[in-house]
C-alpha cells in the first residue's frame, strides 16, 4: 500500500495555516510557520508597499504599514477562497477576499489577493509571493 504521507503540508493544512492570517489577533499563529528568513515578495501595480524583503519580521511590518496607509483599524474580515498546491509541491497558491475595516464608517475597501507561498520539507513558509488586488487599493487611497 502507498504511503500517505507527503513532504509538504497538504491544501488542508496550509488552508488551516493561513486561517490564522485571516484572524489579525493571532497573527503570531500564522508567523510561527514563517521562516525567519523568508524572501518576501509583493507585488502590485504603482503600489507603495510593493518590493521584497526578508523574514516574518518585515512580513509583520507590511502589515502594520498596510492597514496605517490606508488608515483602516478594526477587525479585518479575510475569507480564504481556494488553495491550490501543496502535498507533493513544495508551491502552494492561496486566494483570499478581504474586507478592510476603516476608522471612519463605510471607509474600507474590498480586495482579492494570491498568496504563492513555499514551503520546505519541515513545514516553514521559505518564500511569499503576494499579488495585490491594487486596483482597489488605489481607488481607497484616492489614486485612482
Amino acid at each position: 500500500m502507498p504511503s500517505t504521507t507527503t513532504p509538504y503540508p497538504s491544501a488542508a493544512t496550509i488552508e488551516g495555516i493561513f486561517h490564522y492570517r485571516t484572524l489579525p489577533r493571532h497573527a503570531d499563529k500564522f508567523e510561527q510557520y514563517v521562516d525567519d528568513s523568508a524572501d518576501i515578495h509583493i507585488f502590485g501595480q504603482d503600489f507603495k508597499l510593493g518590493g521584497k524583503t526578508r523574514g516574518k519580521k518585515a512580513f509583520r511590518e507590511f502589515n502594520r504599514q498596510m492597514h496605517s496607509m490606508a488608515d483602516l483599524e478594526g477587525e479585518d474580515k479575510i475569507e480564504i477562497i481556494n488553495v491550490v498546491g501543496g502535498g507533493e509541491q513544495a508551491w502552494a497558491a492561496v486566494n483570499t477576499r478581504c474586507v478592510y475595516s476603516g476608522k471612519d464608517a463605510g471607509k474600507g475597501f474590498y480586495s482579492e489577493n494570491v498568496y504563492l507561498v513555499k514551503f520546505d520539507l519541515d513545514g516553514k513558509i521559505t518564500q511569499v509571493k503576494i499579488f495585490m488586488d491594487t486596483k482597489h487599493a488605489h481607488h481607497h487611497l484616492g489614486e485612482a
